[in-house]
């Protein structure tokens, strides 16, 4: 824990960006930390199609050239993905969303929202892109929650435990999403809590955020290149239900 709190001390006081750029990469390891200006009239949220089922992040990225892509949502073990998925405006997922799931969700012109806890969102026409975490980041608490009705998300220990995690966060005054990957289960660091990532959300100051798929799941791919590290005993990058992308479309002269 300390070791952590020191970490996050580094990140608060070091973590910055090039100024007047749309997507910008920040490696602090075991932090892998993408901000993306939504407020850039070329940048391209891009989510999984239903053939992109069952394969690696880095395939995801190659495939549609992105930027940067990580995992999204939670599945089953036949990679059914948990929750809601939509790509391209049309839903593809087996489930809608529920009350003990949290909807990510973005139209063409990138105006993107984080639904509330709790919440029963109905597919909205005008979503292009849309995935679906299981913890909802309360900003004034400083905490991940769950849904009142959520009998296993906040009891099982997975979800206390040390882990690696991915995140998604928005930073809503200044129109910033965030895409985090935290490493873990290595020698010298087995990852963090759920209450610790809400630490790091803080440090982040977002707005809203939610819990994605984790541990051997988590995958930040930059270009085409994996910058995490996995966890020592998993020798290969993890194929997944769903991915979530950002790329940068060249401003046409």
């Amino acid at each position: 824990m300390k070791r952590l709190l020191i970490l996050l001390s580094l990140l608060s006081s070091s973590f910055s960006y090039a100024e007047h750029q749309c997507i910008d990469y920040s490696n602090q390891s075991p932090f892998h930390i993408t901000r993306i200006d939504l407020n850039c009239k070329n940048i391209r949220l891009i989510g999984s199609q239903k053939s992109d089922n069952e394969s690696t992040v880095s395939q995801f990225a190659q495939k549609y050239e992105t930027d940067v892509a990580i995992n999204a949502n939670f599945y089953w073990k036949d990679y059914t993905p948990i929750g809601l998925v939509v790509s391209e405006g049309k839903r593809w997922s087996k489930y809608g969303d529920v009350r003990n799931r949290v909807v990510f969700a973005c139209n063409k012109a990138n105006k993107c929202n984080i639904e509330g806890k709790n919440t029963l969102s109905k597919q909205n026409p005008k979503w292009q892109v849309a995935i679906s975490g299981w913890h909802w980041y309360n900003a004034q608490s400083g905490k991940f929650e769950c849904a009142e009705n959520d009998k296993v998300g906040c009891s099982q220990s997975i979800f206390h435990d040390k882990h690696p995690r991915t995140l998604l966060g928005l930073n809503e005054q200044k129109n910033w999403l965030y895409l985090v990957v935290v490493e873990g289960r290595q020698l010298t660091f087995g990852g963090v809590t759920l209450d610790e990532l809400a630490e790091l959300a803080g440090k982040l100051e977002l707005t809203k955020a939610i819990n994605l798929d984790g541990g051997g799941s988590s995958t930040m791919i930059i270009g085409n290149k994996r910058v995490n590290s996995l966890p020592i005993l998993q020798n290969e990058e993890r194929k997944v239900a769903n991915h979530f992308g950002v790329k940068i479309i060249p401003v046409q002269k």
